[in-house]
């Protein structure tokens, strides 16, 4: 046979290799393309179920709950119809009974006491999404039919594709258990689902906020009683300076009266004359004596005179003092109250943004 002869068609060990090849991809076809709707269905449950569970989330932000569950042909289904879903999606929805009712005043933080009772707003009493995360801590053991004793709040099961009743009637089984089979179940526990609620982190914000508002208020008390003590301070000024004021006027009538007995001393050198020895040295004792006690009376006046000064000058000092006091007063005032006005605002905000 000639070269060309052998480049005019295929031989058949080509020809045999094609078929095998056709076969193989025939075969993988066969197993693979009667998959392509189970996983479509698949899929599509998947989807449903992130999308209930979204829809659940909501619907706990916007109401402070879950919502119960809708009973159609005897069976507790999710209710599209509360959560905006498309009729479409089919779920059935198993939850914690507690979760769907009002949770009550069930997260009131201890608030320090308003300085400024009057101008102060009182804690909020409303419900809201921070009594859901106390009715979540507390459900935080509690568990549904067929999770095994999982802690759960709520579950939901595919019922699969209109007209099909395959799982209609089974029961729930935990996700990832051995038992589960091809039923699709979302399970979320109490403790997840506060998580995804941002309970965590705005409890512990509002918590945070009310020790604020506590050491606001201490700093505000401290600052009260040293507006006190200064406020004392400037009495006992006041009344070292008007001790001093009554020591100069007493100086003054020692001045006075040293200025009598020295009169009376030159008196009596008068009454003596003419004069003799006797008179002579009565003459010179009164004038010591009345000069000595003069001396002794300008002495006291002029330490008087300085006392008084510095009474005023401590005076001064206690009331710019209590000034500083007051203005630190009501600065301390003003942040308790802000750090008070904040802890409830964060607590009657809830879990909203």
């Amino acid at each position: 046979m000639t070269p060309a002869r052998r480049n005019a068609g295929w031989s058949l060990v080509e020809l045999a290799v094609v078929m095998a090849t056709i076969a193989v991809l025939g075969v993988v076809l066969w197993r693979v393309l009667p998959l392509a709707p189970k996983l479509a269905e698949n899929e599509a449950a998947a989807r449903d179920l992130a999308q209930a569970e979204q829809a659940l989330l909501g619907y706990a932000l916007a109401h402070d709950r879950l919502p119960a569950a809708v009973i159609e042909h005897g069976r507790a289904v999710l209710p599209t119809q509360a959560l905006g879903l498309p009729s479409r999606i089919r779920l059935r929805y198993q939850v914690q009974p507690t979760l769907t009712a009002s949770p009550g005043d069930r997260f009131a933080p201890l608030l320090p006491a308003a300085l400024d009772a009057g101008g102060s707003t009182p804690p909020s009493t409303r419900i809201n999404g921070l009594d859901l995360c106390m009715s979540l801590k507390a459900d935080s053991d509690k568990s549904l039919d067929g999770m095994q004793g999982i802690p759960t709040a709520f579950a939901l099961m595919h019922l699969g594709p209109v007209g099909q009743q395959q799982a209609a009637n089974q029961p729930f089984a935990l996700p990832g258990s051995a038992d589960i089979g091809a039923r699709q179940v979302l399970a979320v526990g109490p403790g997840e689902l506060a998580s995804r609620l941002a309970c965590p982190d705005r409890v512990a914000g509002v918590h945070g906020a009310v020790r604020e508002a506590y050491a606001a208020y201490d700093l505000a008390r401290v600052a009260s009683e040293y507006e006190a003590f200064r406020k004392f301070a400037i009495q006992v000024a006041e009344m070292n300076r008007s001790n001093a004021k009554t020591g100069e006027v007493f100086a003054g009538f020692d001045i006075a009266w040293g200025v009598v007995v020295e009169a009376i001393a030159i008196l009596q050198t008068a009454a003596g004359w003419p004069p003799d020895a006797v008179a002579i040295a009565t003459g010179i004792a009164s004038h010591a004596g009345a000069t000595a006690q003069l001396v002794v009376a300008i002495i006291n006046l002029d330490a008087a005179i300085k006392d008084l000064e510095e009474a005023d000058a401590d005076l001064e000092e206690a009331r710019e003092q209590h000034r500083a006091a007051e203005a630190n007063l009501t600065r301390m005032r003003g942040l308790a109250h802000d750090s008070r006005e904040h802890a409830i605002a964060l607590d009657a905000k809830g879990l909203q943004p």
